[in-house]
């Protein structure tokens, strides 16, 4: 449970200093190439994932969530039992 709340704490603290700085002077042009530029076009951030100014920190907002949501499942899956684990004094 721990594991989960600090995933989800740096994903807000990311997402708030993204916050803080997109559409200011201390973003860089990140350049995307023609693939990355045909996906940025996408629906997917032209109409869902438009948080930001940049495009970079919209990518960063689906990685995010995409990780937020995956995670527990993961952890569930291959939650190591403490019985497998030998114990010494």
């Amino acid at each position: 449970m721990k594991k989960w709340l600090l995933h989800i704490g740096f994903f807000l603290i990311l997402n708030l200093l993204m916050l803080v700085v997109d559409g200011t002077a201390l973003v860089n042009d990140f350049e995307f190439g023609n693939f990355g530029n045909e996906i940025l076009q996408t629906e997917i951030f032209t109409e869902w994932f438009n948080t930001y100014d940049t495009p970079f920190f919209n990518v960063i907002l689906l990685f995010g969530l995409i990780h937020i949501i995956l995670f527990p499942f993961y952890s569930i899956l291959f939650k190591k039992s403490s019985s497998n684990h030998y114990h010494t004094n």
